[in-house]
């Protein structure tokens, strides 16, 4: 049975699911290199048909790497409110120039076309990220993540990178994303113990974002709260990142890892011309 207090369940950050398909059977650094390609061309990616090319792109590998859309679909649900509300403010503070011309008026706001095609842009954008971030956490691990950073970042140590640390705050971030919706479903709960209203009655983004708001402060008080003890804790146990690490796992490329990222990249190519070609 869900609840709307179930944050925990509803969010698929963090939540890996092992497949046995072509996709997760490549190279995680080929896969992370795929999925860094594909985030830059997305958020540069100036027209709608590239969007299009990669909402159709990406829901292909749902597909192909037999990946679930259920919860990626309540991913969506959730933020949406959130979207619509910037792609209203997109549309009332939209200029190009001082004699745009303006073909519809509401409430003495004047809308015109391109103000519609820029918040319509938008909401794709949104969305595109949303379905790739899901995917994303998916089809990868938190370990292999942080083995393939680390792999990938090892030659920039010669420049004074410090690699260790920075594959340790990934994973550490990454690994505190379910328990932030995990604060978040008890605080909630505490909320409407003491008369919140947590009520969900259609469809309505500015009650929706009303009652996320009280969230962010104790969200943000309760991380810093267990940032400072595991940082404490790390150092009571003379954690010590510049010592050389070791892997458990060790990674071996493959022509298929090869065909994976050529693959990614004339796709991408795809949708960053895309204004060229349709």
């Amino acid at each position: 049975m869900s609840s709307r207090f179930e944050f925990l369940g509803s969010t698929s950050l963090g939540q890996y699911i092992p497949r046995d398909s072509w996709f997760h059977a490549r190279d995680p650094r080929a896969r992370l290199i795929s999925f860094v390609i594909i985030f830059a061309v997305v958020i540069f990616t100036p027209d709608m048909w590239g969007l299009l090319l990669g909402i159709v792109f990406i829901t292909s590998l749902y597909f192909f790497a037999h990946l679930p859309f259920k919860s990626t679909w309540a991913g969506i649900k959730h933020a949406l409110p959130f979207i619509i509300i910037l792609a209203i403010l997109q549309i009332i503070f939209f200029r190009t120039a001082e004699n745009m011309t303006y073909h519809w008026e509401i409430l003495g706001i004047g809308i015109s076309q391109e103000a519609l095609f820029s918040a319509l842009n938008l909401i794709l954008r949104f969305l595109v990220l949303i379905i790739l971030l899901n995917a994303f956490v998916m089809s990868l691990s938190t370990s292999q993540v942080t083995a393939a950073l680390f792999h990938l970042l090892k030659p920039f140590e010669r420049f004074g990178l410090p690699v260790n640390d920075l594959t340790m705050v990934v994973q550490i971030t990454m690994r505190y994303l379910p328990l932030i919706a995990q604060i978040a479903e008890k605080t909630a709960k505490a909320q409407a113990a003491r008369g919140a209203d947590w009520e969900q009655k259609g469809f309505n983004p500015i009650k929706q974002a009303k009652r996320v708001i009280p969230l962010i402060v104790p969200l943000i008080v309760n991380s810093l709260k267990r940032a400072e003890t595991m940082a404490v804790a790390m150092e009571s146990r003379g954690y010590n990142a510049a010592l050389k690490r070791s892997s458990f796992h060790n990674l071996v490329y493959t022509w298929q890892d090869g065909v994976l990222i050529m693959t990614t990249l004339l796709l991408s190519s795809l949708m960053l011309f895309s204004s060229y070609i349709f």
